[in-house]
């Protein structure tokens, strides 16, 4: 029995002795340093390098071109400054009245890049669309493009010239304008141009508003025949009795005022039997006589439908001299009431086309064809 367990402990030691020396078990070799794969270095020469940034490259400037403003003509007329600009080869007309007070500049040009001379003068100049901004001294002025230099020229060739054709006188003085139709309107006063095209002028002439033939004692050559239609019935301020004449041209009606007064303007409230024609005279001792307003074309007539007359100027006159030239019935010469007055406020509003050296000036639907 003894004999048995020591065989059993000898069997159990050899196989723990046969573990602990690895006996009968497979080792992993060890790594051969020719067969194993390394990393392989990085080559300094091959990598890729992220490229450079390049600084943006700066815009080119604009090419300087001249013919911006050199190519065009240009203008500018508003209620205080009326000018033009326009060249011809290496000379520019700069035209400028402003204010009454004319500043224009001529000679030989030489245009740079935001700068103008003109006959050593210095301007400044920038093109934006159909405008240019001039900078002289310490002012600016917007002008604009213009179809030709005879049309941008027009403004100021109207205000430095005195106009006259087809019966009309149009003149200007510093900031005043007096506009004149042989025996129609006449005004004078601080216009306004407005866009080149109009021209608007009230009439700042000084001047009571009363009535002067109020006061008068009126004559007349007739009367029409079997009526009491008298020539003081026009000055009684009644605008229901009346004044006619006889059937016939030409005829006439005189007023003494009493003294010598201011008189510049009529008004007239025509009958049915009005005239087309007709003129008024002015005397201080009644025998010496001055035309002083002539109407060719009348065709208005009513006890509510004044016609306003405007003498040529303002004279001294004791007696006013009304005479129908032509009657426009078979009636004669025929008005409610005639009044006259030292002044008549008013405004002439007249429209204006340029061409060359004459204007084209409408008044009243009228026009008149003047130069200078």
């Amino acid at each position: 029995m003894k004999k048995l367990v020591a065989l059993i402990l000898c069997a159990i030691l050899s196989a723990s002795a046969l573990v602990s020396c690895g006996g009968g078990t497979t080792e992993t070799p060890a790594a051969d340093a020719g067969t194993v794969a390394e990393a392989p270095a990085a080559d300094a020469g091959a990598a890729e390098e992220a490229p450079a940034e390049e600084a943006p490259a700066e815009p080119a400037a604009p090419a300087f071109d001249g013919s911006k403003l050199t190519g065009q003509s240009w203008g500018v007329a508003n209620a205080t400054v009326v000018g033009s600009l326009t060249f011809d080869g290496a000379n520019a007309t700069l035209n400028l009245l402003e204010n009454g007070e004319d500043k224009s500049i001529s000679g030989a040009c030489t245009v740079e890049d935001g700068k103008m001379t003109i006959n050593g003068t210095e301007i400044g100049w920038q093109v934006v669309a159909s405008f240019c901004k001039l900078t002289i001294g310490d002012a600016n002025y917007s002008f604009s493009k213009q179809e030709s230099a005879a049309k941008a020229q027009g403004p100021y060739n109207l205000l430095s010239n005195k106009w006259s054709g087809d019966g009309m006188t149009l003149s200007f003085d510093g900031g005043k304008a007096t506009i004149a139709v042989d025996g129609g309107i006449n005004y004078t006063g601080t216009y306004t141009l407005e866009s080149a095209s109009s021209l608007t002028i009230p009439d700042e002439s000084a001047g009571s508003s009363e009535n002067l033939a109020l006061d008068g004692t009126a004559t007349s050559n007739s009367v029409e025949p079997s009526t009491t239609y008298n020539p003081e019935l026009a000055i009684d301020g009644d605008s229901a009795t009346r004044f006619a004449s006889q059937y016939a041209d030409p005829e006439w009606w005189m007023i003494d005022l009493g003294e010598v007064k201011k008189v510049g303007a009529a008004i007239i409230y025509f009958e049915a039997a009005y005239s087309t024609e007709f003129y008024f005279e002015v005397s201080t001792d009644g025998e010496n006589w001055t035309e002083v307003a002539r109407v060719t074309d009348n065709s208005t007539s009513g006890a509510d439908v004044p016609v306003e007359v405007r003498f040529d100027a303002q004279h001294d006159a004791q007696f006013v001299r009304y005479t129908g030239v032509s009657r426009g019935t078979t009636y004669g010469h025929s008005f409610w009431e005639l009044e006259l007055y030292e002044a008549i406020a008013g405004v002439a509003s007249c429209g204006l086309e340029y061409s060359g050296d004459t204007i084209t000036v409408t008044l009243d639907g009228a026009s008149y064809k003047l130069s200078k």
